[in-house]
This record gives C-alpha cells, structure tokens and sequence, in this order.
C-alpha cells in the first residue's frame, strides 16, 4: 500500500467511525416516528448526551491521527492503517456505550429503514471527509467533523427522504389493494386522545363471537404501522379489519383514512394530547373529527358522551350514529360493581334491553371503552348472548391501568402506555380503592406544550389525595407535580425526586412493604428522559 492510500484511510477513519458511534442518535430518531420536529426537540432536551459520542470521537481521533502521522514520518506509515482500525474501534465502542438501548423503554430496531438511514449517513461522512481533505488536506483536520454528528445525521435522513417516501407510498398502495380485494371486508377506524388501543381490543374481542377479526397490532397506528398490519396479517377469511388511527400533526387522520377507508368510525375522547405539535385543543378536535367526515353516507359513527367536545361532535353529526355513556344514550350501564379483578353491571340500551354483564375489567374508564365497542358489536348484529359473552372475554391490555399481584404481596398497577390528564384521574381512581400503602411513580406527561406545567401542578394536587408516597422522575419535568403535591399539603418527605426510573426503580426496590399499590403513571419515552447515560 502507498503512503498516500494510508493517509486517505486515516483521513477518513474519523467519518467512518461517526457511523457507528450516531446509534444512539439513530434511535432517537426512530424514536420520534422519524419527524425532524420530534428529532430536533428531543436533542433540545438531550443535547450534552446526544453530543459527547461525536465530541470524544473527536478528541481521541485526532489524538491516533496525530500520532500516527507523526510516527508515519519516522518511517512506520503501518501505524496509520492501525490508528484508523483503533478509530473505528472507537466509534463502535461509543456507539454502544452512549446508546441506551439496553434500558430503553423501546429498543432500536434494525428495520430496513434504519439501516437506508445507516448506510447513507456513511455515504455523507465520507463525502465531507473527502470534500474537507480537497479544501485542507492538513491530517486531524477530519476530527472536527464528528463534533456536528447530529446535524449529519439530519443532513443524511433529508437526503434519503424522497427514497423513504416512495417506499412508503408503494406500501400504502400495495395495503391497499389488499383491502379492496376483500370483498365484503367490513372496516373500522378508531381514534381519540386516549382509549383507542383499549376500544379496539375490546371491540376484537366482541366481534369474534361472531366474525373472523383482524385488529391492528399493540399500538399499531400509523400510516406504516397500519400498512404492515394489512399486508402482513391479512388474510381471505377475515371479515372485520379494526384501525387503530393515531395522530400527531394536523392531518394525518386524514391520511390514515385514505388508507383504509372506514365504513364505521368510534370517536373516544378530544383531549389535551400532543399539543406541543397540534397546538390548540381546537386542532385536536378538527383531526380527530376527520374520522368522522371521512365515513359514507351510509356509515356509522359512534362517540362517547363526555358532555363537551365530544356531545357537541355527535350532535353535528349528520350521519347514522350512537353515543355512549350516559342514562338515556343509545347505550349505558347501570348497577356498577367495580373490582380490582373485574366488574359487574347491566348493560342498557335505549330499546329497553337490559343485560347482566361480568367482565375482568377494572376501572370505570374500562367500562366506558367497553360501551363503544359494544355499541358497534350490535349495529353489526351480535347477540344478547354474544356480546355478554365477549365482554367476558375481553381482557385487560398490556400497560394500561392492569393491576398485577406480586409474591410479596404488593400488586402492580401499570398504566405505563397511558399518557394524559384523563387516564392519570383514572388510574388514581383505581389506586385510591386498595387498602395498603399507595405509592405512585411517575415522570409526568410529555407533549402538553405550553399548558403542560399547569397540568403538572393538577397532577400534583390529585395524587395528593390518594398516594401515601410519591416517586418523581426528571427533577425539571416534575418540578410543577411536586409544587401541586405541596401546596395540596403532601408530606414534602414522602417525595422522592430521581433523574431516571431505572434509579427510582431501583430505590423502591429496597422500600416495597407486603401490602404496598404501586401505580406506574407512564413510562417516559426514551427521547424524553433527562437522564445522562
């Protein structure tokens, strides 16, 4: 090898090793649904840890370059080729090092996607590299580029978009081609500030004591999320598809309704979500409702009675439709007996038909989840006995207020996926009925924008009322909570204040008592955490 080819493969061994040492911003990335606003936002929140990879990748490469040329001139030019090697080495090592994925909520996956994403942020570093060394050829020089790793990282996901979008594009297609083909496929989109997972299992659940159901996967409900549910679960005996359909931005409702299409649509609830990127509760209440306009004439909506955005939605409604939850609706219940290993009660109906229902639901929010989806059950004939049946099928959905009894004889109350105002009233509801010792952990809300401290302050005041102890994660986040719990009167010693739920976890671990109800309020996503790795 000539010394010239040394010396362009120590060049560029600083913007290799960038490659591997960005998978922590990758994830974050991923993370954010692959939005430059999420993206942005959470390096905002995440900067110094986001940052060091590139900064100590820069340092220790220029340190191997220095020396290697050095030692190069002194008529040892191999040492080039094993500072480079050492230089890789190292950007592989902080890669996995600065990357949280070993105690992340949510892993890094290797989709297709991720590694396009991969592959062309190396194709940019090699191309500065080689740009920067036809500009200044001064060896070291290169080093500095990894300092601006997330910025090349954007630079790289904004080149790979048009590929991104046309793979996307000739998914959504193909999806739907696949549902157009079912002849007679019956489908149901579902949407609402929260309760939608819950809705749709529910309603799973009911239907296939009569029809052959495919429901989106876990919290499947994006255009891609959709699409792979469709193209990789569907299949010619299935007579029902269930959507569930998320929304972050203003139209993407809208979006996810071209997709799929709805002849029935369930609105569960208009509430204060995502306003950091929606912005009003105005606009909130306008995507959700693009569900509804999106049905046929002949459809059929159906909406839960919260005697607010949502009443006023239905009364607009021109379409056939129902709503729920309330003595006089078109469906309700009656004779409540909530236990923390199911319910019982009577469900009505406008007709005059009353049902005695048992389910191994907890929670009156459970109860009203399980109005919508029965409300839809019968518009597509089930039976008494079917949906009486169904209901006490329907189980309880993973991280969403399900209580877990442990050896000790603690219980678990994990309402990890739910993140709003709503279900957090909800889930203390749910905590304030157990005998023992109430602790709740938490990191608060995200994505409440401009409102969120206020909101933080009402949390606050409403754990005060119920918890016995209270664990907060994020000093700055939890900041409001902690001033709602004391000026409510809380024991400002019974507050425990850590900056990840790893050490709060692992502080509660050495204080459970036999007897102990812990609820977990949210599990943070991972781009928002405070923590350093």
């Amino acid at each position: 090898m000539s010394d010239t080819l040394f010396t362009l493969i120590l060049w560029l061994a600083p913007c290799v090793a960038a490659v591997p040492a960005a998978k922590g911003l990758v994830h974050v990335f991923q993370l954010s649904s692959y939005q430059f606003g999420g993206y942005l936002a959470a390096l905002k929140r995440r900067w110094r840890q986001e940052m060091l990879p590139g900064l100590l990748l820069a340092v220790g490469s220029f340190a191997l370059c220095a020396g290697a040329d050095y030692a190069s001139r002194a008529g040892s030019p191999w040492l080039m080729l094993v500072a480079a090697l050492l230089t890789l080495a190292l950007g592989i090592a902080l890669g996995l090092l600065f990357h949280r994925g070993h105690k992340s909520i949510k892993r890094l996956h290797y989709t297709s996607r991720v590694k396009r994403l991969f592959a062309v942020l190396a194709v940019v570093m090699v191309a500065l590299g080689l740009g920067l060394r036809a500009v200044a050829p001064i060896m070291g020089l290169s080093c500095v580029l990894p300092l601006f790793l997330p910025l090349w990282l954007a630079l790289a996901a904004l080149l790979v978009f048009p590929l991104e979008h046309f793979v996307k594009k000739l998914f959504e297609r193909d999806a739907m081609r696949q549902l157009d083909a079912q002849e007679g496929l019956i489908r149901i989109g579902i949407t609402g500030s929260y309760g939608k997972t819950s809705v749709k299992f529910f309603l799973a659940a009911l239907l296939r004591q009569r029809y052959s159901v495919l429901a989106t996967r876990s919290s499947f409900n994006t255009p891609m999320g959709i699409t792979r549910s469709v193209r990789e679960d569907l299949e010619p005996a299935h007579r029902v598809f269930i959507a569930e359909m998320g929304a972050r931005h203003r139209h993407d409702i809208r979006q996810l309704c071209r997709l799929v299409r709805p002849q029935i649509g369930v609105l569960t609830a208009v509430g204060p979500q995502h306003l950091e990127t929606f912005g009003s509760l105005e606009r909130v209440r306008d995507t959700k409702y693009d569900l509804i306009r999106a049905l046929p004439k002949d459809g059929y909506a159906v909406f839960f009675n919260d005697g607010g955005i949502c009443l006023e939605l239905y009364q607009q409604t021109a379409l056939p439709k129902a709503i729920v939850g309330k003595p006089e609706d078109d469906l309700w219940a009656e004779d409540l007996q909530l236990d923390f290993e199911g319910s019982r009660f009577t469900l009505c109906f406008k007709d005059g038909t009353r049902l005695k229902c048992q389910t191994q639901l907890c929670g009156q929010h459970n109860i009203n989840n399980l109005l919508l989806a029965a409300a839809v059950a019968r518009r597509l004939g089930l039976t008494d006995a079917q949906l009486q049946h169904g209901i006490a099928q329907a189980e309880p959905v993973q991280a969403r207020l399900k209580p877990e009894k442990q050896p000790d004889g603690s219980v678990l109350i994990n309402n990890g996926f739910n993140t709003n105002p709503e279900s957090s009233r909800a889930a203390l509801a749910v905590l304030a009925g157990y005998d023992g010792r109430k602790v709740v952990i938490t990191p608060g809300y995200v994505e409440l924008g401009a409102q969120q401290a206020e909101y933080h302050r009402q949390m606050g005041e409403h754990i005060a009322a119920v918890a016995d102890l209270v664990l907060l994660v994020g000093p700055k986040r939890t900041l409001p909570i902690k001033q709602g719990l004391e000026n409510a009167g809380f024991n400002a010693e019974n507050i425990h204040t850590f900056v990840s739920l790893q050490e709060a976890q692992s502080w509660m671990d050495s204080h459970t008592l036999p007897g102990d109800i812990i609820l977990y309020e949210n599990d943070l996503p991972d781009q928002y955490s405070e923590a350093l790795a």
